[in-house]
C-alpha cells in the first residue's frame, strides 16, 4: 500500500507538471522570437572518451580544486552507480555493502554534503539500520538513479559562495537543462537485462529520456529509469554481539587458555532483491533576454527486501568449551584451528523489508542584463521517508526445554542431541564442520525456537531559500563582488520502536498497575522458555498463575505457544546451504511481511508498535548564513584570485530521551523484553556560529600549466544517530548453569550525545597541472588537513538492569564525545591521455597519512577512521569504427573503521577493527549499430572479489562478504540530442 501511495503521488506529480507546462507552451510557440544560437550551451556527447574531455575541460576552467564526471550519453552515466562513478577520480574511494557501492571518501573522510545542482538534496538512506544487529547505516548514495543524472563535480576546495557541509569536499549532482536540447525533440532509452553471480536469472533494467523544445524559449526535459538487482552474498557477522571474552576460556582435559572468543560468530547466507524507480522533471523557460527560470523535480523510490539464514556457533556462550587434543593458538592468541563444543546450535532467519522514497524540488530565477549587477534567487524543498519492518526467527538444533507448568519443563525437539560440537579453521572467511550434521536437518531435532519484530520510519525534510548577487563595478576591469544570504531548515524524525505481545488475554498481570512492579503484561521476545512474569509476585497475589515463587522460568503454565517442529508443521521450514552446511531454518517467503508473519504464529495474541523512545529522536536544525566574496581576474588572464569569507548561524534542536535513574517502568515485561514507558524526555537547544574564510589562486604558468593553492575553514554536521540516540542496551539469554540459566543477561550497549560539536577544519592545498594534446593531463596535488575535534568512542563499565538472579549486571558502555583533533596529510597524482588511434587511459594515485585522538589496548593515535593509506584507480579503454571497450581497476589499502569493546573487570578489551585492503575490476564492450542504436555489455567485480575486517590483528577475522559478478547486457538509442 505504501509503494502504491508513492507511484500515485509521483504520477500525479508528472501529470500536473507536464499539464502546467502545456498549457503554457502554446504561448511561448505562437510568438517565437528569432533564434540566437549563440545564447544555447551546445552538448554533444559521442561516448565515453567525449565525456572524459568534458570532463577535463570541467577540470581545466575552474578556479577551484574540483573533479568532474559527465555522462557518456542522454541517460546514460559511466557506471550504472553513482558511487562506483566517483571512485574512479583521483582521492576519492568508497564503501560497498552488498555489493554495491554506498558511501563517498573524499580523502578518506566521509563528512562530506551532497548537493543538488548547488543546493540541499535527500537520499532517503541519510540514516538506517541494516541487518538483525541494527547496524546503523548514513550517507549512502545507493539509491540515487545515475540515469537522472548529467554529471558530478567533487570540490576538493571551496570557495564562499558553495554550501557549506563538506569536512571532505562538496559532491554535486548536475541535472541537465531542456534547453541544451540541439533538437525539438528527444527520445532516448536503454533496456538492458542484469545478472548477478552464476545463477542465470535476468533481472530487466532500463531508462526513457523525453524531451521537447517549445520554440526558443521553453523547454522540458524528463526522464524515468527502472532497476532491478538480485544479489547473493555469503556474509561472516557477529559484530552485533558484545560479549566476547580472552581470558581464561574452558578448555576440556587441560588448563585454561588466552583466547580471542566471540560471543557467536555468524555464518550467513544473504539474498537481496532491489528495485528502484526514478523520475526527473526539468522545465527551463527564458522569460526574457534577461530573465531564465528553471525548475527541477527529482523523485526516488527504492525498496530492499533483505533475507538472510544464518548458523550460530557459540564460542565465549552457551558454556562453549575447546576440546585440548587438536587445538592450536596462533600469534596474537587468536584460534587458528581446534573444536567446540557448546549447549546449544541454532540458526536465525531474518527478514528486513525496506522501502526508501525521496522528492526533491527546486526553482530558479537568474537575471543578467550584460551590465554590472547579475543575480539570482534559488528555492528547493527536499523530503525523504526511510520505513523497515524486520523479522526475526531463531530455530534451534539441540533440546530446548519450554514451559508446560511442570519444574522439568518440557522437550518439545527430544531428538535432538544436548550439545553442538563443531571444528573450526581460521581464515579471512573461516570455516565451520559439525560434528554431527544431521542433527540441522531430523526434522523432530529442528524447533522454532523465538520469534520477534521490530521497524523504523525516519522522515526528513529539508527547505532552503537563498539570493546571490555579483557585481562587476564599471571602474576597473577584473573584479567581482559577489555576496548572498542563505536561510534553511532541516528535520529529521527518527522513530524505531519492537512489535509487542498482549499476554493480558492470556492471564498475565500488569504489576505496573498494581503497584507491584516495574512490568506491564507484554512481551517482544516470543520464545517457549519464557513463563509467566506473574510467578515472581507474591503467591496469594489476585490472578497470579499456579507456579512456584519465581519460577518463571521454571514451573510456570506454558504462556508463549504453539511449540513447533520440523515434523510437527513443515511447512514452516526451507532447506538452505550455509557455509556448506545443510540445514532446516524457517521459511523466509513467509516473513516477507513481517508483521502479518508474526500475527499468523500467535493468532490469539493481539501485537502492537511500541515506539522505543530511547532509540527514537527528533533533530532540528535552522541556518541563516551569508558570504562576502572578492574575484580578481579576467578570462584572458594569465592568473585568477578568490577570496571572501561564509558565515554560519546554526540552530540546533534534539529531542531525545534517557532512562530515569530510578522509577523505570517498561511496556513489556522486562527491561529486555520491551520499551521503556517512561522515557525522561531531554530537550536539547543550542547554537553556534562559524566563519570560513576561504582563499584560491590559479596561476597559468603558461599555456599549457596551472598552478593552484587553495586555504580554506570549513565544517561539516554531526553524525545524527550519534547525536540524538539515547542509551540502548543489548542483552543475550544465558545459557550458563547456574542462577541466570535461561535468563537474559547485560552484555553491552551504547546512547549517543547531544552535546557533540560539529567537526571543523583548516585545510590547506597546492597543485600543478599540466595539460596537452586535445585530452592529455598530468597533475599533482599536495594536501593537509588540520581537524579541530573529532568524535570518538569512549568506553566505561556501566551497570544494567536485566533479568539475572541479582537484578544488574556490569558490561560495556560506549558513547562518542569530542575527542582530540587530527590531521590528514597526502598527495595525489593524475594522468590521463586520448590517443588518436582511439586508445586511452586514466590513472590516479592518492597517498594519504592520517592521525587521531583514537586509541586502543595496543595503539596510540591511530589513523583517521576510513582513511587508507594508499589507493589507485587504472582505466584503459577504445573507440572506433563503433567499436567501444574499457577496463577500469580499482583498489584501496587497509583501513582503520573505529575501535571494538567489550567484557567487564580484568577481562575488558577495547581494540581496534580494520577494512582489508579491495580491488575491483570492471568492464565494458558496446557496438553502435547505427549513430543512434548501440549494444553495451557491462561487467562489475569481474573477478568477484570479496570484502573483510579484522579485529586488531590481522589474523583475527571480524567481518567478511563475498561478492558476485554483476553482469548488464542491453541496447541503447537516441533519436536527436
Amino acid at each position: 500500500m505504501l509503494t502504491q501511495r508513492r507511484h500515485i503521488r509521483a504520477i500525479l506529480m508528472t501529470a500536473a507538471s507536464a499539464g502546467v507546462l502545456a498549457a503554457t507552451a502554446p504561448a511561448f510557440a505562437q510568438t517565437p522570437e528569432p533564434q540566437d544560437e549563440t545564447t544555447l550551451d551546445e552538448v554533444i556527447v559521442t561516448g565515453f572518451r567525449a565525456s572524459l574531455a568534458d570532463a577535463l575541460n570541467a577540470k581545466r576552467e575552474s578556479n577551484l580544486i574540483i573533479e568532474s564526471i559527465t555522462a557518456e550519453d542522454i541517460g546514460k552515466f559511466p557506471d550504472q552507480n553513482i558511487a562506483e562513478s566517483l571512485q574512479r577520480l583521483a582521492g576519492i574511494q568508497i564503501d560497498r555493502e552488498n555489493g554495491q557501492g554506498t558511501k563517498v571518501r573524499i580523502r578518506g573522510l566521509d563528512q562530506n554534503v551532497t548537493l543538488l545542482n548547488g543546493d540541499i538534496f535527500v537520499t532517503g538512506l541519510e540514516i538506517f539500520r541494516l541487518g538483525e544487529g541494527n547496524i546503523r547505516q548514513d550517507s549512502s548514495l545507493e539509491g540515487i538513479p545515475s540515469e537522472l543524472i548529467g554529471g558530478v563535480d567533487v570540490y576538493k576546495s571551496p570557495d564562499a559562495s558553495l554550501l557549506e557541509g563538506g569536512l571532505g569536499g562538496i559532491i554535486d549532482l548536475q541535472t541537465r537543462r531542456a534547453r541544451t536540447l540541439r533538437s525539438d525533440n528527444l527520445i532516448a532509452g536503454d533496456l538492458r537485462g542484469n545478472m548477478n553471480g552464476d545463477d542465470g536469472d535476468w533481472n530487466p533494467t532500463g531508462s526513457l529520456v523525453v524531451g521537447h523544445r517549445f520554440g526558443d524559449r521553453l523547454a522540458i526535459l524528463g526522464t524515468v529509469s527502472y532497476d532491478k538487482t538480485d544479489i547473493f552474498t555469503e556474509v561472516l557477522g557477529g559484530e552485533n554481539r558484545g560479549g566476547w571474552a580472552y581470558l581464561g576460556r574452558p578448555v576440556s582435559s587441560g588448563p585454561a587458555r588466552n583466547i580471542w572468543s566471540p560471543e557467536y560468530r555468524y555464518a550467513t547466507n544473504r539474498d537481496q532483491e532491489r528495485e528502484r524507480i526514478g523520475y526527473s522533471l526539468n522545465a527551463d523557460l527564458q522569460v526574457s533576454d534577461s530573465l531564465s527560470l528553471t525548475a527541477d523535480w527529482f523523485h526516488s523510490d527504492l525498496s530492499i527486501l533483505t533475507q538472510e539464514a544464518s548458523i550460530k556457533f557459540p564460542f565465549a556462550n552457551e558454556n562453549a568449551t575447546y576440546a585440548a587434543a587438536n587445538l592450536t593458538v596462533g600469534d596474537n592468541d587468536v584460534l587458528e584451528s581446534g573444536t567446540v563444543t557448546a549447549n546449544s546450535a541454532e540458526a536465525i532467519s531474518f527478514v528486513q523489508n525496506a522501502e526508501a522514497s525521496t522528492d526533491n524540488f527546486q526553482l530558479a530565477a537568474d537575471w543578467d542584463n550584460g551590465g554590472s549587477l547579475r543575480g539570482s534567487v534559488r528555492a528547493a524543498w527536499s523530503t525523504g521517508d526511510y520505513e523497515s519492518t524486520s523479522g526475526n526467527s531463531d530455530v534451534r538444533y539441540t533440546q530446548y526445554t519450554v514451559r508446560n507448568g511442570t519444574a522439568a519443563g518440557f522437550v518439545p525437539n527430544p531428538t535432538a542431541p544436548a550439545t553442538f560440537t563443531y571444528s573450526y579453521l581460521n581464515g579471512d572467511n573461516p570455516t565451520f564442520t559439525p560434528a554431527n550434521p544431521a542433527q540441522f536437518t531430523t526434522p523432530t531435532s529442528v524447533f522454532a525456537k523465538s520469534h520477534w519484530v521490530f521497524g523504523e520510519n525516519t522522515e526528513i525534510e529539508n527547505a532552503s531559500l537563498r539570493a546571490d548577487l555579483e557585481y562587476s563595478p564599471d571602474f576597473t576591469q577584473g573584479l567581482t563582488i559577489s555576496f548572498g544570504v542563505r536561510y534553511a531548515e532541516r528535520t529529521v524524525d527518527s522513530e524505531y520502536g519492537r512489535y509487542l505481545a498482549d499476554y493480558s488475554g492470556k492471564g498475565e498481570l500488569d504489576a505496573h498497575a498494581l503497584g507491584l512492579g516495574d512490568w506491564t503484561p507484554f512481551g517482544y521476545f516470543q520464545d517457549g522458555a519464557i513463563g509467566y512474569k506473574s510467578c515472581e509476585l507474591p503467591v496469594g497475589t489476585p490472578g497470579r498463575p499456579v507456579c512456584s515463587p519465581g519460577a518463571r522460568f521454571g514451573d510456570s503454565p506454558a504462556l508463549i505457544t504453539p511449540y513447533q517442529t520440523a515434523a510437527t508443521n513443515p511447512e514452516r521450514f526451507e532447506a538452505v546451504t550455509i557455509g556448506g552446511i545443510a540445514a532446516l531454518v524457517q521459511n523466509r517467503d513467509q516473513m516477507r511481511n513481517p508483521v502479518a508473519w508474526i500475527e499468523a504464529l500467535y493468532p490469539s495474541t493481539p501485537f502492537t508498535f511500541f515506539r522505543d523512545p530511547v532509540e527514537s529522536f527528533m533533530v532540528e536544525e535552522k541556518t541563516t548564513s551569508g558570504y562576502l566574496m572578492v574575484d580578481v581576474g579576467e578570462a584572458e588572464d594569465r592568473f585568477h584570485i578568490n577570496a571572501g569569507a561564509r558565515v554560519i548561524k546554526t540552530e540546533l534542536g534534539i529531542d531525545s530521551s534517557q532512562t530515569p535513574v530510578s522509577g523505570a517502568y517498561y511496556h513489556g515485561t522486562d527491561s529486555w523484553n520491551g520499551v521503556l514507558a517512561n522515557p525522561v524526555a531531554v530537550t536539547t537547544r543550542r547554537e553556534y556560529t562559524d566563519v570560513l574564510p576561504s582563499a584560491t589562486g590559479v596561476l597559468e604558468v603558461s599555456e599549457t600549466d596551472k598552478i593552484r593553492v587553495s586555504a580554506a575553514r570549513v565544517v561539516s554536521r554531526q553524525n545524527l544517530f550519534q547525536l540524538g540516540q539515547g542509551s540502548n542496551f543489548n542483552f543475550t539469554r544465558s545459557t550458563t548453569p547456574g542462577p541466570d540459566l535461561d535468563r537474559f543477561i547485560y552484555t553491552n550497549g551504547n546512547g549517543g550525545n547531544t552535546e557533540l560539536d560539529p567537526y571543523r577544519a583548516s585545510q590547506y592545498d597546492i597543485a600543478y597541472e599540466r595539460y596537452f594534446g586535445s585530452q592529455g593531463l598530468l597533475s599533482a596535488a599536495l594536501f593537509y588537513k588540520s581537524v579541530d575535534s573529532f568524535i570518538q568512542t569512549d568506553t566505561v563499565s556501566r551497570r544494567v538492569a536485566d533479568g539475572s538472579v541479582a537484578g544488574s549486571t556490569v558490561g560495556i558502555f560506549t558513547q562518542p564525545v569530542n575527542g582530540e583533533g587530527g590531521t590528514i596529510q597526502g598527495v595525489e597524482l593524475a594522468a590521463q591521455y586520448a590517443f588518436d588511434n582511439g586508445f586511452g587511459f586514466n590513472a590516479n594515485y592518492t597517498f594519504s597519512d592520517s592521525e587521531s585522538s583514537n586509541f586502543s589496548d595496543f595503539e596510540d593515535n591511530l589513523p583517521i577512521p576510513g582513511v587508507a593509506k594508499h589507493a589507485f584507480n587504472l582505466q584503459g579503454y577504445y573507440e572506433g569504427y563503433g567499436f567501444e571497450a574499457r577496463l577500469s581497476y580499482a583498489w584501496r589499502d587497509k583501513s582503520y573503521q573505529g575501535n571494538f569493546a567489550f567484557g567487564s573487570g580484568a577481562d575488558s578489551h577495547n581494540l581496534s577493527t580494520w577494512e582489508r585492503a579491495y580491488g575491483q575490476l570492471d568492464g565494458q564492450i558496446a557496438y553502435s549499430v547505427t549513430e543512434d542504436i548501440k549494444v553495451v555489455l557491462e561487467g562489475i567485480n569481474l573477478t568477484e572479489e570479496s570484502t573483510g575486517r579484522y579485529l586488531q590483528f590481522e589474523n583475527l577475522p571480524f567481518r567478511y562478504a563475498t561478492g558476485e559478478r554483476r553482469i548488464s547486457l542491453g541496447a541503447r538509442f537516441t533519436l536527436g540530442r
